[in-house]
Formats: C-alpha cells, sequence, structure tokens
C-alpha cells in the first residue's frame, strides 16, 4: 500500500492544470497588439466623424448645434457603456487634450491671435 501512495502523489504533483491552452505572451507582442487596436479604432472613428460632418453640412442649422448633438450622443454613450469613475477621468482629460491641442493649433496657424499675457490670479 506504501507503493501505491508514493506512485500517486508523484504523479498528481507533474499534473499542471491546463497546461496546453496556457500561452506565454510576450509584453513586446501585447503593446504592439494593443497600438493596432488603437489604430484601428482612430482610423474607424475618424471615418465615422468625416462622414458625421459631411452629413452636418447638408442640415439646415448650425454646425455648432450639429456638433452639439453629436458630443451629447457620444457622451450620453460613453456614460452608459464604462463606470462612472472611469467616465469622469477619460471626460476631464479629453477635454483638456482637446483644448491644448486647439491651443497649438491656434499658436501655429494664427499667431496673431496669441496671447501672451496669462494672469496669475483670479478675481
Amino acid at each position: 500500500m506504501k507503493k501505491d501512495k508514493k506512485k500517486k502523489s508523484k504523479k498528481d504533483s507533474n499534473i499542471i492544470p491546463f497546461k496546453n491552452d496556457a500561452k506565454v505572451m510576450n509584453s513586446h507582442n501585447t503593446v504592439s497588439i494593443r497600438e493596432k487596436e488603437i489604430d484601428k479604432i482612430n482610423s474607424h472613428c475618424r471615418k465615422i466623424f468625416q462622414e458625421l460632418e459631411e452629413f452636418g453640412d447638408t442640415i439646415g442649422v448650425s454646425s455648432a448645434e450639429v456638433w452639439y448633438n453629436i458630443l451629447f450622443f457620444a457622451k450620453q454613450r460613453a456614460i452608459y457603456c464604462s463606470s462612472y469613475p472611469s467616465f469622469k477621468i477619460n471626460d476631464k482629460h479629453t477635454t483638456q487634450e482637446v483644448t491644448e491641442n486647439y491651443a497649438k493649433f491656434s499658436d501655429e496657424n494664427y499667431p496673431e491671435l496669441k496671447v501672451d499675457y496669462k494672469p496669475t490670479k483670479l478675481h
């Protein structure tokens, strides 16, 4: 009986569950796969927003109203499809990034509108 116990414990120690399903992932490949997926998302979104811009040009209201509605529905979908904290973080950072990009664009393309005065204190 003692021989059976030794065989059994030795056999069990060599078994690794799901060994055939295990895959070693290289972190470099994971990053490149993620970057490819983000590029795919960006490309798709650019195409969609180009179509929305063309559609907005055919509407009888101002472009500001068109983009307000697009922004409203995009934010509404984002808050329903993600957690509230994630939405708040993304909303804050995207607003900040878009504003910074617009400021850089304006400074490069319309230098006459650049304001060097930046108040240090608000009243």
